[in-house]
């Protein structure tokens, strides 16, 4: 079974630095170039499952890497991470302003929780949930995911068998694909952030 993992293309939040998890914000003009690149990267795979999360940027990504009419199955595990009083704020502003929420993030990032929003053992323990349950497929089709930078990271250390901080070593581009391989349950990375033309192994 075959997955290939794609990051939402950019939103105008991205550029701006800003922290946003569930704030539903639509591509910007370059995004949709990104995903437009990525559809043409994977023009030659024929995806028997597009799982996506609920947010428009996901979505909106989705719709232009598959075929027009294709389903989308909408898991709502792979929402990001909601970031609660801290969506569409800078952290330098945070910082000054929640000067002790702030602390206890660079602190123990596992363990605080943004203020009034989701703490990130609930966050963890959602994504890992898809993530072993999507890992456990039957189907022996190649699967499209299309979500966000805290969920995929934490999707592939997952399947890697790598513990939950190692996400930090998974940084997905905006413009490229992820390919993950599980072969009666070992996991094999064949490309990550990749730029090219697919073409699959004969």
């Amino acid at each position: 079974m075959r997955f290939f993992l794609v990051r939402h293309g950019q939103t105008t939040a991205n550029v701006s630095g800003v922290f946003y998890g569930s704030t539903d914000l639509s591509l910007s003009p370059q995004g949709i170039g990104q995903s437009r690149r990525v559809a043409g990267y994977l023009s030659g795979v024929s995806f028997g499952r597009t799982i996506v999360s609920q947010l428009q940027r996901s979505q909106q990504t989705a719709r232009l890497v598959v075929p027009a009419g294709a389903e989308l199955h909408v898991d709502s595990r792979l929402n990001e991470l909601d970031f609660g009083e801290w969506e569409m704020r800078h952290f330098s502003d945070i910082e000054k302003e929640s000067p002790a929420s702030w602390q206890r993030w660079m602190d123990d990032w596992q363990n605080a929780t943004p203020d009034g929003g989701e703490a990130f053992s609930h966050f963890a323990a959602r994504v890992r949930q898809a993530a072993d349950e999507t890992g456990k497929q039957r189907e022996n089709t190649d699967t499209l995911i299309v979500a966000h930078q805290g969920v995929l990271s934490l999707m592939l250390a997952t399947w890697l068998g790598m513990p939950v901080e190692a996400m930090w070593h998974f940084p997905f581009g905006h413009d490229a694909y992820t390919v993950v391989d599980n072969q009666a349950g070992f996991w094999v990375l064949r490309v990550f952030n990749g730029r090219s033309v697919w073409q699959t192994e004969e």
